[in-house]
């Protein structure tokens, strides 16, 4: 053999042997080829090709190629690489399916579409894209790294490899480190074992460890020390040894996945802050069972969830690349830690309470403090919860959160079963429980379970208790509330998110609303809508208008024994107001004629801002119903704030109905960024302050407004956001209630109150509120949301409406018959003017009364009108007097509007 010659940093070199043609050894080869994929008997569905870096320094693949044609063809495929590989890793490069199969590749790092013959073939790694020429004689070649002829191949390293099979691959000896420049000695056939950058690094130096050919799934001894799972787990986040190659780490199975399983040490240590499972990555379906003693020997892992969407959330350490060993098989599972009373309490206050940033990299790890280090050092081990409560409802996914020891280490608990948030604390005692080998069952909040058990997991930006044992669900019964009826000087204003609602919804779901509005509200007179959809819901064309969504559910409190209400909303422009695409969200208002009035004034529209004007009878709106601050680029994507001007007991009441941005895309309670960070709250923040101009601009036109402003604010009555509301003259209705009654919503376990209904100064002492619970708590959800409803005293209030009014009064005749004189008064309205309104006659002589009163105002005797007046419009309103001395009879006309 020539001497090889080395050419800096990838190695080329050429040779000559007595049965062929040789490229000389380099740091990078082929280490396994596979072209049965998706074949008959075959169990891989993907043709691949494996590289290997058999060198102690890393390798830029970046504009590199592997090639591959047929055992005699010319015409060569390619797939282009990209990257950098490691030394002693792997490079795994997915080809094209066939039909069958039944198993996908590990993850691959690069992917082609190249259709491998499962027997015979040629395949190359070339330094360059540019596709190789040659049938036979392929070799030597500048361009050409490595070279892999198999069975009938016309060209090859020495001597081609054997023939392949649907169920066998060629695999380089020693885990890739064997390279003598010819194919039949280097590679055998065996069983297809493809591994990629994320499998255990193998050490060329310790020999690599033969695979004799028949495949170890990437095992063999890697040249790792031998430790135990406290050693890889380690005092912080991040394992100590990642990326670390271990050998015959000992432990007993305690739970199988599909990709894996749980594996735990039965001879813990002392220390609380190191955790003694972890989970093994099979990347198929293991072959041990639970009880089974292992030793796995593979590579130290830290395995972020969800792509280039997760990299908030913290990893999960793991052992990849794994060969398992069954030592022993029926052991007893290590005992699990009970949380709570007798075992370990987690803290009750702080999430995280170090310094600000990554916590994998600059965090202090404190478990006795916060949380989100309590539950890491617990990673992968069995635990337990004793009589443990539901903070939350079960949902979709098979997830309920719940507090160990029935909540006696929680702090606010709800009178329900639930838990509060404070602004300090976000309950890191809360265990949300998932689907493992027993499924969670329909819970409400406040059901219970004698003992939940399971191994602590991390998904979706959560620790989990991933459950083996639940024991039976206890019913705490759990009813919706009903709140009482308002008097019949209270206006009772209700705020309600009907969660996407559109005439695509089942009519059951309509009817279940109205039941709630009719019988858990008790028909309030006014209210508040938020997230209505347009008359075909999610289609996403030019539809905006709502009138089917708002008759339909209409009609369905009707049936439910309500009154039946009217609606006022505005369209929005298509598809600018965020929300489901297609949907055209927004709010709007239903209120009972047979108690309130609706101010009318044209003029609202999608675009136009509505403002405070000033009238002869006060402060009015420009148009009703008006949005605040429409065009402002605060609401792009987001609801405009809808306002209107209602009448009750002859006062006027400004309500606004808002849908504030939501929380999404803020960073999760046990991310990797701490604190985290709520980046919904800049685009609220600037929402609130304009809904604040305008509660600012009215209340200085008069500070003695009936206000109302309320919604979906989608944050809580500590935030920012509610505190400009606060600082603009509102008072939050939320804060009346006892601390643990604050809350609309329960979000992974975590009661809070995101819809609020805050009020002015004039209402605020006569306001009674109340959160009716009828859906967050309960599996079963007509909406996310509880409605709320604040009642208001109201009573009549008399306003001299007089100059408004053009008034004119006729002579008196005298009825001979009854002794009575009768004349008219006829008023002639100036402006639109709302029924009833009180005509009252002062300055009667001594002994004149006047016959026809409806009653008294301060002494003065007056007749009340039932008619609606537009302007222009005129009414004659008869006067009948007694006058027993004959007197004459004069008087000054004073008119009045109000409940009398």
């Amino acid at each position: 053999m020539l001497a090889k010659i080395s050419i800096a940093p990838r190695v080329l070199a050429l040779s000559l042997m007595l049965l062929g043609s040789a490229q000389a050894a380099g740091p990078v080869v082929i280490s396994q080829v596979y072209g049965g994929g998706g074949n008959s008997g075959a169990t891989l569905r993907h043709d691949f090709i494996e590289l290997f870096n058999r060198s102690n320094a890393p390798v830029d693949l970046t504009g590199w190629s592997v090639q591959y044609t047929s055992s005699g063809g010319g015409v060569w495929q390619a797939t282009t690489l990209n990257g950098v590989l490691q030394p002693g890793q792997y490079w795994l490069v997915q080809q094209a399916a066939g039909a069958g199969g039944s198993q996908d590749l590990p993850t691959p790092d690069s992917i082609g579409t190249i259709n491998m013959s499962s027997t015979s073939g040629k395949v190359a790694l070339v330094n360059t894209t540019a596709l190789l020429a040659c049938s036979s004689n392929c070799l030597p070649n500048s361009q050409v790294v490595d070279f892999v002829g198999f069975g009938a191949a016309s060209s090859a390293e020495g001597a081609a490899a054997a023939a392949l099979s649907n169920s066998s691959a060629a695999l380089r000896r020693a885990n890739g480190c064997t390279d003598t420049d010819n194919n039949a000695a280097d590679f055998a056939a065996g069983t297809p074992a493809p591994r990629n950058r994320s499998t255990a690094v193998v050490n060329c130096a310790n020999g690599g460890g033969d695979n004799g050919g028949g495949g170890d799934n990437g095992g063999g001894d890697n040249g790792g020390a031998t430790a135990r799972i406290r050693d890889i787990q380690g005092r912080a986040h991040i394992s100590p040894l990642n990326g670390k190659p271990v050998s015959n780490v000992p432990g007993v199975v305690t739970m199988v996945v599909n990709n894996g399983f749980f594996m735990q040490d039965p001879q813990p240590d002392n220390d609380a802050a190191t955790s003694e499972g972890i989970f093994v990555f099979t990347s198929s379906a293991p072959t041990v069972q639970l009880g089974d003693a292992v030793t796995v020997t593979g590579k130290v892992a830290e395995f972020r969830a969800g792509g280039p969407t997760g990299t908030n959330n913290l990893t999960t350490t793991q052992l990849t690349g794994v060969t398992v060993k069954r030592v022993s098989s029926g052991n007893p599972l290590p005992a699990a830690m009970v949380i709570g009373s007798g075992g370990r309490i987690p803290p009750s206050k702080a999430i995280y309470a170090g310094p600000a940033g990554d916590i994998e990299s600059v965090g202090t790890f404190n478990p006795a403090v916060n949380g989100i280090d309590f539950w890491e050092s617990l990673e992968g081990m069995r635990v337990q919860l004793n009589n443990a409560v539901a903070s939350s409802p079960s949902n979709k996914f098979g997830e309920v959160v719940l507090l160990g020891d029935g909540g006696a280490y929680a702090s606010t608990r709800t009178p329900r079963g639930g838990v509060i948030i404070a602004a300090d604390d976000f309950n890191p005692e809360r265990l949300m429980a998932q689907n493992g080998t027993v499924k969670v069952p329909t819970v409400n909040v406040g059901d219970r379970f004698g003992q939940a058990t399971g191994v602590i997991n991390y998904a979706f930006g959560n620790y989990k208790l991933q459950l083996s044992e639940l024991s039976p669900l206890i019913s705490g019964n759990l009813q919706q509330e009903v709140t009482r009826k308002q008097a019949a000087d209270e206006l009772a204003i209700a705020s309600f998110n009907v969660e996407n609602l559109s005439p695509n919804d089942s009519q059951n779901k309509f009817d279940r609303l109205a039941n709630q509005v009719v019988r858990n509200l008790q028909a309030p007179d006014i209210v508040g809508l938020m997230e209505i959809q347009d008359n075909n819901g999610a289609t996403n064309d030019s539809v905006v208008d709502a009138t089917d969504t708002y008759n339909l559910l209409i009609e369905a409190i009707v049936r439910a024994g309500g009154p039946r209400y009217q609606f006022r909303s505005i369209n929005p422009a298509d598809d600018q107001d965020g929300g489901q695409p297609g949907g055209n969200i927004r709010q709007g208002f239903l209120f009972n004629p047979a108690r309130v009035a609706f101010v009318d004034r044209a003029g609202g529209s999608a675009t136009a801002a509505v403002s405070v004007v000033k009238q002869a009878d006060g402060v009015a709106l420009s148009f009703s119903p008006g949005r605040i601050s429409p065009s402002d680029s605060s609401f792009d994507a987001s609801r405009k704030p809808l306002v209107g001007e209602f009448r009750f007991n002859g006062q006027k009441v400004f309500v606004v109905a808002n849908h504030l941005n939501s929380k999404g895309g803020d960073q999760g309670l046990y991310g990797r960024n701490q604190p985290p960070v709520r980046s919904s709250e800049v685009q609220r923040n600037q929402q609130t302050t304009l809904v604040a101009g305008f509660v600012k601009s009215l209340l200085a036109a008069d500070p003695q407004a009936n206000l109302v402003v309320l919604g979906d604010m989608n944050d809580f009555e500590f935030s920012d956001a509610l505190g400009k509301l606060k600082q603009a003259g509102l008072h939050d209705l939320v804060e009346l209630l006892p601390a643990g009654e604050r809350y609309t919503y329960v979000f992974e376990g975590n009661s809070q109150a995101l819809d609020h209904i805050m009020v002015s100064h004039s209402l605020a002492k006569q306001a009674e509120y109340d959160v009716v619970h009828t859906n967050s708590e309960f599996s079963d959800q007509t909406s996310d949301h509880d409605p709320e409803v604040a009642r208001l005293k109201l009573s009549p209030k008399v306003v001299d409406i007089s100059a408004q009014l053009s008034i004119s009064q006729s002579g008196l005749s005298l009825n001979r018959a009854t002794g009575q004189y009768q004349g008219t008064v006829t008023l002639t309205a100036k402006q639109a003017i709302n029924a009833p309104i009180a005509v009252a006659l002062q300055a009667l002589p001594a002994g004149v009364t006047l016959r026809n009163a409806n009653g008294q105002l301060g002494g003065v005797p007056y007749v009340k009108v039932f008619q609606n007046l537009n302007a222009g419009q005129s009414v004659a309103v008869p006067v009948l007097f007694v006058n027993p001395t004959n007197a004459r009879i004069g008087f000054n006309t004073v008119v009045y509007s109000g409940q009398l």
